[in-house]
């Protein structure tokens, strides 16, 4: 793709998409899902900020890929995909705590890295963080087509603005998550922050639980649920609010990379599957057997038993 074709891109598409996504940050009070997300600790001027980090994050290194004249642009995010969404991710935290505490704050990447919340985001590169570049540069991307055919043949510019609402809302919970684990036991902390209901320790320890809890179902649980019935889950922002919205996504190759534990998960569902199938069987087989025993044995013994009575009537 040429220079100017990608110039073409970025000033017409990329930057209509994001200034949507800018304005939508202002609803994301309005929760409609039920699921426990760690930016709901935050004060709603907190919130914003860290929504807004976040997606000037985003845009700045999609823009800079688009605007790269270099042929590797494209390779580069193929083979460094997880680098550089692993960069972002402390790029926004570092940049979120100097504009909370005024003063420069520098964290440790493998810290960052090593949250739980993070390595998930990471398990999930390709389509969270890179299938929206690929769709930005080419809405007929064959990645993004090798994805999401045949229930979406192109990437249109509102599909492309959902992936980016969850990809802006991941990084964001990915560093609550981090500041809650390794911040959060200083209560001034606290206070800058969370909502008045989470200085308590109690509430906040409880909130903290099952978000880690929660995490841990993700892992081990639903991801490998979702990869096995080729699903994936968005999380959107719209001006009615944030939703959980689950889409048609086919990553079965990634079932090989998964542990022991998740693979345990589709073992599960294989055998539930395989006892469900046979006991429909066997319950069909039993109906029918019944049916039958219904029909022609206890048929007869009441023929036989009602030309008993006839003749015994006509004596």
């Amino acid at each position: 793709m040429g220079k100017t074709k990608k110039e073409s891109i970025f000033k017409n598409v990329v930057p209509n998409i994001f200034s949507k996504i800018l304005y939508k940050t202002n609803f994301s009070d309005k929760k409609v899902n039920q699921v426990l997300l760690g930016t709901d600790l935050l004060k709603s001027p907190v919130k914003k900020d860290l929504l807004s980090i976040s997606l000037f994050q985003v845009e700045k290194v999609y823009s800079e890929l688009l605007e790269d004249s270099r042929s590797n642009a494209f390779s580069i995010m193929q083979t460094k995909g997880n680098l550089i969404l692993l960069l972002l991710i402390k790029n926004v935290c570092e940049e979120f705590l100097t504009k909370q505490y005024g003063y420069k704050v520098n964290l440790n990447l493998k810290e960052i890295k090593h949250s739980l919340y993070t390595k998930n985001l990471l398990r999930d590169t390709e389509i969270l963080f890179q299938v929206p570049y690929y769709a930005l540069a080419d809405p007929n991307s064959p990645i993004f087509r090798l994805i999401f055919y045949p229930i979406y043949n192109s990437a249109s510019a509102s599909f492309i603005e959902a992936l980016i609402d969850n990809l802006i809302l991941e990084i964001s919970n990915c560093v609550v998550y981090f500041l809650i684990l390794h911040f959060s036991s200083v209560y001034a902390f606290r206070q800058t922050l969370y909502k008045s209901k989470f200085l308590s320790l109690r509430n906040f320890e409880r909130v903290k639980n099952n978000l880690n809890w929660q995490t841990r179902i993700q892992t081990y649980v639903r991801r490998p649920i979702n990869l096995y019935n080729n699903r994936y889950d968005l999380l959107v922002l719209r001006t009615s609010g944030l939703y959980s919205r689950t889409i048609y996504a086919n990553r079965t190759k990634e079932i090989v990379n998964l542990g022991k534990f998740s693979l345990l998960t589709i073992v599960f569902l294989e055998m539930r599957d395989f006892v469900t199938s046979r006991l429909d069987e066997t319950l069909y087989t039993v109906i029918k057997v019944s049916r039958f025993t219904l029909t022609s044995v206890l048929g007869q013994v009441i023929g036989l038993i009602w030309r008993g009575i006839i003749d015994g009537l006509k004596k």
